[in-house]
């Protein structure tokens, strides 16, 4: 178990290449996550609830494989989804950085190019950015700040 994490482009398709791909152990993520809220880079948010399938008249048995559901049942399942994606894409309109959430768990939340660019620009004005991609030690640091660059740059990321 771990984080799979991937650049999505523009349109909210994952990127090719493997570049565009960065993998944590479940036991990297939170070194990672500590050093990002000691440069200022995340803020601390709720994790929002995700749509309760009640509220839409559906069960869990309205999406087992193989159920042919009706036109209205279609028609709710499609609203529930809709919410659901909304929920992992939703964002702040002026975000100070990445919510720590959406890289704590593996749920496959959106983090978005302007919560990228947030972490960033908090990053690089910290007193000792200079040293912290120096090539010594542990890699993962520089390469896991040069994937968050490259993220900014096309649609953003999810973590999976």
């Amino acid at each position: 178990m771990g984080y799979d994490i991937h650049i999505q482009t523009h349109d909210g398709k994952p990127a090719d290449g493997d570049e565009n791909y960065f993998r944590f152990a479940r036991t990297a993520m939170p070194r990672t996550l500590d050093a990002m809220n000691n440069f200022g880079m995340l803020v601390e948010l709720p994790v929002p609830s995700y749509p309760e399938l009640s509220a839409y008249g559906l069960t869990r048995q309205d999406f087992q494989p193989g159920t042919q559901p009706d036109q209205a049942t279609a028609t709710r399942i499609a609203e529930y989804r809709a919410a659901y994606l909304a929920v992992k894409d939703a964002s702040e309109t002026e975000p100070k950085g990445i919510p720590a959430y959406k890289l704590r768990y593996n749920d496959g939340f959106l983090v978005t190019v302007a919560e990228i660019t947030a972490a960033l620009t908090t990053y690089e004005a910290h007193p000792h950015v200079d040293i912290a991609e120096m090539p010594i030690g542990d890699p993962t640091w520089r390469h896991w700040i040069t994937f968050l660059r490259r993220a900014k740059e096309h649609g953003g990321l999810r973590t999976y």
